[in-house]
């Protein structure tokens, strides 16, 4: 049973050279990427070893493009929450600028004028409207 424990230590030791307890790491090289190995906490004795397999060329090139793809797509969010942020400006200032407008109205500073009074013109225009429209259709009889 001894033997097995000193073999085992000897294959996966839990402490570099120097004595300092090793630090399981991720490689995020294109080369390796998402691939664990163990290290010097401290990296004075330059002890390294793979924890996992080496990957495959589609491994490897899945991992990139994955990788790359969540750059692109955290890119976007950062973005995104700028944009987000520049519109929460804006409304904020809208909201103060339409609290002014209505405190104005409500002390009378602000002419207002009556809808109706504005919209007097729109029958007389429609009525032109359906005037050309059926004489343009009464032409085409004829």
């Amino acid at each position: 049973m001894s033997g097995t424990s000193s073999s085992n230590t000897l294959c996966n030791p839990s402490k570099c050279k120097c004595s300092v307890p090793l630090a399981l790491l991720t490689s995020w090289t294109s080369r390796n990427p998402g691939r664990r190995f163990m290290a010097c906490k401290f990296r004075f004795c330059k002890y390294f070893r793979w924890v996992d397999e080496e990957q495959s060329e589609w491994q490897r090139d899945v991992i990139n493009q994955l990788l790359m793809e969540k750059k692109l797509l955290e890119s976007e969010n950062n973005n995104l929450r700028v944009e987000k942020s520049q519109l929460v400006e804006q409304v904020i200032q809208l909201r103060a600028e339409n609290h002014i407008m209505r405190g104005k109205i409500d002390y009378g500073e602000v002419a207002t004028v009556p809808l109706d009074s504005r919209m007097k013109w729109l029958p007389k225009i429609l009525y032109g409207i359906v005037f050309a429209l059926i004489l343009a259709y009464v032409t085409k009889q004829v």
